[in-house]
């Protein structure tokens, strides 16, 4: 019974919490993750001015999370003062209030600023910062409101998440104990979360050695740097991160994903096959990596290898089945086995396009041309810009003597393509030789 009580009690908590994060009040203009990515907190506060005389509580409701967010503590307080002079049931410049007075040990100010204030009716307030109607110390409160931010992130899609309030939670949970390490990794996630990455890091690197979560901040800041750095100051980054995790296989497939991602094949391969002899899970996909440079180093005899043996470890995998199927289809062997395998595959992931155009591609060479062109042609309707497809499409249609539309789709393919691309040059002589006619 009473564990059932606590749950209940712990649910009507974080329907609360719920209800405060996803409000009417104005602080919860931000409500999804592409409006807090065009938001930037530091931009916010330089243009800031506090005035004497008004009080726009949008605004100052923006400045109160943006001082908060990057822990200008003072200026925050500042902003809630002025809220609270105005409308004293503020219930977001309350809790900073009370967060600044507690980080500056003011008791007695705090007290008097209570005395206005009838607890029962701060359901949220009392329950992160009391107990027994006394206040909690700082770290426990630190701990609840880290807590009150989980239970909200675990529980929301990223499309509903209120990011500004996780943020802000997260902030005060930060100023209350700065050794509360899992609210700052957690805050680093929340930046990573909206490609944030630089800022990510920052709060990353702000974790210890001593902290349990050191290995996966600095696992996270060898990821983050394939997003926002380029590739010589992500290789020397990951390579640094390296030599303090020497045995760390996540770092090493990331710096092995960097060299793939950048065209630098042999370098990863090393550091694929050093990965392969020692995992012991997702060789599969280790393998499939590795036979991926092989073929793009035109070796196809170790990429077919790499290819069969990850399928033998998963043969279900649908990116595995067509990138296998289509390199024997473009050398005209297997055609049969390569249609099984990419129907296969298209059933595993019915939304690709690139499987739906190798699939379409096999029943080409099948020399099903209606199918063929039925299939290319949704493909085109799922990815209208890729080059590759409307070549083939145009490849379709010429066998099937549609040539107009033939001559169409293929001088569509060179206008989308990169100028170094090979494919220019491929249509090119296709053009040539009809032209010739």
């Amino acid at each position: 019974m009473i564990k059932i009580f606590r749950f209940l009690f712990f649910m009507l908590i974080l329907t609360a919490v719920s209800k405060n994060l996803l409000g009417n009040n104005s602080s919860s203009y931000l409500i999804s993750q592409q409006a807090f990515k065009n938001y930037d907190f530091f931009t916010v506060l330089n243009k800031f001015k506090i005035e004497n005389n008004k009080v726009d509580f949008q605004e100052y409701s923006k400045e109160l999370f943006s001082a908060t967010i990057t822990e200008n503590l003072i200026l925050a307080n500042e902003i809630a003062e002025k809220i609270l002079s105005k409308d004293t049931l503020n219930q977001d410049a309350i809790m900073l209030y009370i967060v600044f007075n507690l980080k500056n040990n003011n008791l007695s100010d705090l007290d008097n600023f209570l005395l206005n204030y009838d607890l029962d009716q701060y359901e949220l307030i009392s329950f992160i910062f009391f107990h027994d109607d006394k206040f909690k110390n700082k770290k426990n409160i630190s701990k609840t409101l880290l807590e009150l931010v989980k239970s909200y992130y675990n529980s929301t899609t990223s499309l509903e998440i209120n990011f500004n309030y996780l943020l802000f939670y997260s902030s005060l949970a930060i100023l209350l104990d700065e050794n509360n390490y899992e609210a700052i990794y957690l805050k680093a996630e929340l930046y990573q979360l909206i490609q944030n990455y630089f800022v990510a890091d920052t709060y990353y690197n702000k974790i210890p050695q001593k902290s349990f979560y050191y290995k996966d901040a600095q696992k996270n800041i060898a990821f983050n740097s394939l997003k926002y750095l380029k590739f010589k100051e992500a290789e020397n980054k990951i390579k640094k991160i390296l030599e303090r995790n020497n045995d760390d296989k996540i770092i090493k497939k990331i710096l092995a994903d960097l060299y793939r991602i950048n065209y630098n094949y042999n370098l990863a391969i090393n550091y694929y096959t050093e990965l392969i002899k020692l995992n012991d899970q997702d060789l599969w996909s280790l393998y499939y990596l590795r036979g991926i440079c092989y073929e793009r180093l035109d070796n196809w005899e170790m990429a077919e290898k790499d290819f069969l043996e990850s399928l033998s470890i998963n043969p279900d995998a649908p990116d595995v089945l067509n990138y296998l199927a289509y390199g024997w289809i473009e050398k005209n062997i297997f055609i049969e086995r390569s249609l099984e395998m990419l129907k296969k595959a298209y059933e595993g992931n019915p939304s690709s396009y690139y499987i739906l155009d190798s699939l379409a591609w096999a029943y080409y060479k099948k020399n099903n041309l209606k199918k063929a062109a039925d299939l290319m042609e949704k493909v085109i309707d799922m990815a209208p810009g890729e080059s590759i497809s409307l070549d083939h499409l145009g490849d379709i249609y010429f066998a099937m003597n549609r040539k107009r539309e033939a001559i169409y789709f293929w001088n569509q393919a060179i206008d989308l393509a990169d100028s170094d691309d090979d494919l220019i040059k491929k249509i090119n002589k296709k053009l040539e030789k009809y032209n010739a006619g």
